[in-house]
């Protein structure tokens, strides 16, 4: 009987035993599981935050690409003014007129926050917008040559480190001189003094002149031109 009692304990307690067991393994695969489901959570509100990240600069950046890419300047030409009117062929181009546009379809452009970068005969240039040299009252000019060599236009003499502007046609009255915005549909002339930029009488005959005029924003206008081998009169047509 002792025996039957000893066998019938020892069973009791190895069942007991394997359900502690199976209850324990149990319990640790729970806490498994729970890691699990809190690291796959944790990972994906990284992946989520990252995502919407890359969204908001991906949409930032196509945002800048695409204002850079339809914004511009255009340089409709390029004109040089002899002072020398009585003998031009033995003078040089004292002045330098840069007609401007917007691209089409571009989104306005300020002016004052415009540079003018200009290369000759080994000169390097920067010019800056300077109010005080700027005539933004008016549409149209019949005789710009008068305008430009008029010292009284400016309110002084054009220095060699900025460059003015005559506004030629403003039909949404944009163009002042303290911010001079430039639209589409409207049209200046950039006026540089080469004379004091480059010294001498400016730009000679048969001579390259490159630069470009960058925006604040948006493709910058070209300026590339070569200088007739003889002048044969006042005004000369570059580009």
């Amino acid at each position: 009987m002792n025996r039957a009692l000893y066998r019938g304990a020892k069973k009791l307690q190895k069942v007991f035993s394997l359900k502690a067991n199976k209850a324990e393994t149990g319990i640790g695969t729970l806490i498994v599981f729970i890691a699990m489901v809190l690291v796959a959570a944790v990972a994906a509100t990284v992946l989520i935050h990252t995502a919407g990240s890359l969204q908001q600069k991906a949409q930032s950046t196509g945002s800048q690409t695409t204002a850079q890419v339809s914004s511009g300047l255009v340089v409709d030409q390029i004109v040089g003014f002899d002072s020398n009117t009585t003998n031009p062929e033995s003078g040089g181009l004292n002045y330098t007129v840069i007609y401007l546009s917007v691209n089409t379809g571009g989104s306005p452009i300020d002016l004052g926050n415009t540079t003018i970068s200009l290369y000759y005969e080994g000169h390097a240039a920067t010019l800056v917008y300077d109010q005080n040299f700027t005539t933004a009252t008016q549409n149209g000019n019949s005789n710009l040559v008068s305008l430009v060599e008029s010292s009284s236009t400016w309110g002084g003499a054009l220095s060699g480190t900025n460059f003015g502007i005559a506004v030629i046609h403003n039909p949404s009255n944009s163009l002042t001189k303290q911010h001079p915005v430039l639209t589409y549909g409207s049209e200046v002339a950039i006026v540089i003094h080469t004379s004091a930029v480059f010294g001498g009488n400016g730009i000679a005959q048969g001579e390259q002149v490159t630069g470009q005029v960058t925006p604040q924003v948006g493709s910058p206008g070209v300026i590339e031109f070569t200088t007739p081998v003889a002048f044969t009169s006042a005004v000369v047509q570059l580009q």
